[in-house]
């Protein structure tokens, strides 16, 4: 595993704050994007805000020149303008091949500036390099923190202006499918949230959307899914739904794991945890028990379960791997009752969580935590 998976780094800094060099904020954040396509054609525009914070405006570069005289005096663009410059190499579907993400002052040649001052990347960002600024305005190379918190749980407006700036992208009428919280990478890159949605002629498309001060950009790549509910056949769906009425089960989620996908269900009667599994002609319902077994965790996922036990005072109520990696996905339980899931490496790095609070495992936990505040 690169250094990169287990590392940090420094968001650019919303309008308003101080850099620890004492240099006050910039008041404008423009966003260049320079992409490079599958045929070698080239499409360069500017991303200005628009006025008074609304949805940004696109300029080509004599467009950008005017916006440029009249918002800054030329002797103060260096001060009052901080420029990321995106280019990126996109393959026929429109999709990032390679990213290189620059942070500039005053222009796009001008001194470099935050932490990191470049990224680059390749594909759905697989492999990663972080570079700094020099007094002397080069770059080398920097490996990530190594003591980065695991990452903060999902928002409630996890898509307030996320949404508005896809939606200004790829138009009004494209449906989102599910979002989430962004990796331990993705963070790297500035991006707050990853977005699958679906456009009205069908296409579906990942994409991660970052911000630059008070001016988002959205990235088209193939990032992950992860903690979606797969997608079952309606003829599954309809089993599994009568398979449930019948055996008097209340329904959970659906999830994947090693043996497929299956849904999670419990007796309305016994308070007894089940799977419901399709099969061909129907659904099989098996005996399940929420737990996290030793076996299921290895050497460096134990690390990381006893951290969040001992420092988050986390309780682990439920884990399982989709049968695909040594990836795990693990429930855990918050003494107000809330719970997260959590991905968790095979190096034990937890690389993304989110709210699970509508999960069987998180009704179990809930009913634990009431029933200790009575005793």
């Amino acid at each position: 595993m690169s250094s990169a998976r287990r590392g940090g780094a420094v968001r650019p800094r919303p309008s308003g704050q101080t850099a620890r060099t004492g240099r006050v904020a910039p008041r404008y954040y423009v966003v260049l994007r320079a992409k490079t396509h599958a045929d070698g054609s080239t499409v360069r525009q500017f991303d200005v805000p628009g006025p008074g914070g609304t949805t940004p405006t696109s300029l080509d570069q004599a467009g950008f020149n005017v916006w440029l005289r009249a918002h800054v005096p030329r002797a103060r663009a260096s001060d009052l303008v901080s420029m990321l410059v995106i280019e990126e190499v996109l393959d026929h579907h429109l999709s990032i091949v390679t990213c290189s993400l620059e942070r500039h002052l005053g222009s796009p040649t001008g001194p470099f500036h935050g932490e990191p001052a470049r990224v680059t990347f390749t594909g759905a960002a697989e492999q990663i390099r972080l570079y700094r600024t020099t007094p002397d305005n080069t770059l080398v190379e920097m490996q990530p923190r190594l003591d980065r918190r695991p990452l903060p749980p999902s928002r409630v407006d996890h898509l307030a202006r996320d949404e508005e700036a896809i939606r200004n992208v790829f138009g009004a009428a494209v449906r989102i499918l599910d979002a989430r919280e962004p990796t331990v990478l993705e963070d790297l890159i500035s991006v707050s949230s990853v977005v699958h949605l679906r456009t009205p002629d069908g296409t579906e498309i990942d994409c991660g959307v970052g911000w630059h001060g008070t001016t988002p950009f959205v990235l088209r790549a193939e990032f992950p899914r992860f903690g979606a509910a797969p997608d079952l056949p309606a003829a599954n769906a309809a089993a599994i739904a009568m398979a449930a009425v019948t055996a008097g089960l209340t329904t959970f989620e659906t999830r994947t794991d090693a043996n497929g996908p299956a849904m999670v269900a419990r007796s309305a009667h016994s308070g007894a945890f089940h799977l419901i599994r399709p099969e061909a002609g129907g659904a099989r319902i098996e005996d399940y028990t929420p737990s996290v077994p030793t076996t299921l965790l290895n050497a460096d996922q134990a690390i990381w379960a006893r951290y969040v036990q001992a420092h988050e005072n986390l309780t682990l109520v439920d884990a399982y791997r989709d049968g695909r990696s040594d990836n795990v996905y693990v429930l855990a339980g918050a003494s107000n009752g809330r719970v997260t899931r959590h991905l968790i490496d095979a190096d034990g790095t937890e690389v993304w969580r989110a709210a699970a609070d509508d999960t069987a495992a998180a009704a179990l936990h809930r009913e634990r935590v009431i029933g200790a505040a009575h005793d």
